[in-house]
């Protein structure tokens, strides 16, 4: 008599998007054929899971245009994209992070586009283009503060409708949410969740 084997696991589902795991068999293909495959972006941040259970509740306006900075393999911009049906832009330094991200957005059956930039590259006019700024885990560094501090006031200049920023909680976002603070009249609030994953951290929205 067969005994039936449970597949393993290769896929998350969060919020609505299906997320590759290490396991699944084009992650692990890609990690084969990509030699310039970094450790930056190579999973899902927890932040993420968090900036999607908060955006589920904080609605963006359906069809309109997004960035996410520091993307990654892009959860955030897929779950803008396949939720909300906004025409997402990701942005990451690291152009190897980009055909993981084209895979997951393959599975969602969604399409993101992808630019390769520094946050001190990305100019008033290109943010003008954009109702949201996103990103998540992405000030890591104290030397991300002030980069990060003048994007998100060119963003206000330029128009941009909202800017969210999800943190764990580190002394440098603290920075970061602090100067928004005092800048903009803005609040960071502390969030958390239980499903998928537990997470705690802090909102940052301007």
């Amino acid at each position: 008599m067969a005994v039936s084997r449970k597949k393993p696991k290769t896929t998350v589902r969060a919020f609505g998007v299906d997320l590759m795991m290490a396991s699944h068999p084009e992650v692990r293909r890609l990690k084969r054929e990509n030699p310039d495959f970094s450790t930056h972006g190579n999973k899902v941040w927890r932040s993420s899971m968090l900036l999607m259970d908060y955006l589920k509740k904080d609605s963006p306006r359906q069809r309109s245009k997004g960035m996410e900075i520091g993307c990654g393999w892009g959860p955030a911009s897929i779950f803008m994209a396949k939720q909300f049906r906004c025409k997402m832009t990701a942005v990451d330094l690291d152009p190897a992070v980009f055909p993981f991200l084209q895979a997951q957005a393959a599975i969602n059956g969604v399409t993101v586009d992808t630019l390769k930039s520094r946050f001190e590259k990305i100019s008033g006019p290109q943010l003008s283009q954009y109702d949201y700024l996103i990103g998540s885990d992405i000030c890591f560094w104290d030397e991300m503060v002030d980069p990060l501090f003048k994007l998100i006031k060119r963003a206000k200049n330029a128009g941009v409708k909202a800017v969210y920023i999800a943190d764990p909680g580190r002394t440098s976002f603290l920075e970061l949410a602090e100067r928004c603070e005092k800048a903009f009249g803005v609040e960071y609030e502390y969030h958390e969740i239980k499903r998928p994953v537990r997470a705690t951290g802090f909102i940052l929205k301007v």
